[in-house]
């Protein structure tokens, strides 16, 4: 651990810097909104370790703006406290970090001018709401200027980059992937650590879907966040810490809520703690081909699934996963290979006006056979559209195919089977849809398509299969989670 003395102001760990957090994100404090010279100095004095502030242009909003950055949220457009000024009275402190949460872009480049010309031995957060969130229409700070402003000035800083948000909040609203994936596509490159500030308020319908995204990257962290008007279901804020980690989640919420948050931890009660994630998905065992560059296409192998991000790509198919691990088959059949998933397609209200369809495939092969080669004699793919069609083939010279359709859906759940060693070799799928807008689904939810008399690999020469997975379309893009594969 580097002394306080040895950080420069590019610090990019807080729990480093403050020992006394123990490594837990929980023990991190924060002071909210000091937006006046007089909370400025009163936080200065006291316990906490992060201070948080606004920062805009004097006058934004008014027909007489300046470039001078002041500290104040809209719809203030005036404050006692320049940002020259606070960052005067931090120097004189060592033992604090401080968050720097921007309204507006104007103020963002003379903000890191002045910080540039200190010598700050202390963590300094860059947060902005670069993208829509749930329930929201405002209008995000530019996400391209603000993270290469920041990268031109302090290119190994935090960046907490996250969501508008509404003012008041509906109980069922939540980050959907489109929102998230909206964020991923601007973070995706950035080696440096980014914090994802998140409304602790929608926490119990999308918990999973961040600590999917914490399975992405290491250097990929939450901050859990609420506003004193928030009606807060802690049982999300508990989960996402629980299983993502003491040490990536970060929790600044008010007063009240992190009273129950606390509670809530000590009690470990059934209602606010979800006991188990059954997660039978082990990034270990895949891995991503990157023979073949894609620039514009990328692949997330999280702890708790994959996200495939070619949405506009030029690349129409995706890089491939591929299982590292052989499955044995067996010559009686009493010990079929089995895949099966959950997977989603994810749109967003920029691409819903393009046509074309986007498809997942799964392939099973022979140890010795490649996906992309000619040679595809020991081949099963199976795939599914976003349109619900089912199509399941052997890939041989002359192919044999049969489909099926389920209703259109953004998400279908499905099992392929493979019981190609036996008397009766067959491979066949079961698929379900789980959402659909327009038909009911008590009467139209499944199909099951199969290939008789199919035998994937010559069980003599070739006992072992191996498994991957691609994405074909670029009109969506795709998650795939409670991935199992056994034989």
């Amino acid at each position: 651990m580097m002394a306080a003395a040895e950080l420069t102001h590019t610090a990019t760990d807080l729990l480093d810097f403050f020992p006394a957090a123990n490594g837990d994100g929980l023990n991190i404090t924060w002071g909210h909104a000091l937006n006046n010279k007089a909370q400025f100095e009163q936080a200065l004095k006291g316990d906490v370790m992060m201070l948080e502030t606004d920062i805009m242009v004097r006058g934004y909003g008014t027909s007489n703006p300046t470039d001078i950055p002041i500290h104040a949220h809209p719809p203030d457009s005036d404050s006692d406290l320049t940002v020259k000024e606070a960052i005067d009275l931090f120097m004189q402190v060592n033992n604090k970090g401080i968050k720097l949460d921007f309204k507006c872009i104007e103020a963002l480049e003379p903000t890191l001018q002045i910080l540039k010309q200190t010598k700050i031995c202390a963590p300094i957060l860059l947060n902005a709401d670069i993208v829509n969130g749930p329930e929201s229409f405002s209008t995000p700070v530019d996400p391209t200027r603000f993270i290469d402003t920041c990268n031109r000035y302090f290119p190994s800083a935090i960046l907490s980059l996250g969501f508008t948000t509404a003012w008041d909040c509906t109980p069922d609203a939540s980050y959907t992937w489109e929102i998230i994936t909206n964020l991923l596509y601007k973070v995706h490159r950035l080696p440096q650590h980014v914090t994802f500030p998140i409304r602790a308020v929608y926490l119990s319908t999308s918990w999973k879907r961040f600590l999917c995204v914490l399975g992405m990257k290491p250097s990929f962290s939450i901050t859990v966040w609420s506003s004193p008007r928030d009606n807060v279901d802690i049982s999300g804020v508990v989960a996402l810490r629980k299983y993502g980690g003491k040490d990536r989640v970060y929790v600044d919420l008010q007063d009240e809520t992190m009273q129950q948050f606390k509670k809530a931890l000590i009690d470990d009660d059934e209602s606010t703690t979800h006991r188990e994630v059954p997660i039978h998905w082990c990034r270990d065992l895949w891995f991503v081909d990157d023979t073949v560059p894609l620039p514009d296409n990328w692949v997330y192998l999280s702890t708790t699934g994959v996200l495939f991000l070619s949405r506009n790509s030029k690349h129409s198919t995706s890089k491939r996963v591929h299982s590292k691990q052989a499955y044995e088959v067996v010559k009686t059949g009493t010990h079929p290979l089995e895949i099966s998933g959950t997977l989603q397609f994810i749109g967003s209200s920029n691409s819903q006006n393009v046509s074309g369809e986007t498809e997942f495939y799964v392939y099973i092969s022979g140890t010795g056979e490649s996906v992309d080669s000619d040679n595809t004699n020991n081949i099963i793919a199976m795939s599914i559209s976003n349109s619900g069609k089912i199509t399941l083939q052997k890939c041989t010279t002359q192919v044999t195919s049969t489909d099926s359709s389920l209703p259109e859906s953004t998400t279908y759940e499905f099992t392929l089977h493979n019981i190609g060693v036996g008397l009766k070799p067959m491979v066949k799928v079961s698929a379900k849809c789980l959402n659909s807008d327009t038909v009911d689904l008590e009467s139209n939810s499944s199909v099951e398509v199969a290939l008789t008399e199919i035998v994937v690999v010559d069980i003599s020469t070739s006992p072992k299969l191996s498994v991957s997975f691609c994405k074909v379309g670029t009109t969506k893009d795709l998650m795939l989670e409670d991935i199992v594969v056994k034989c």
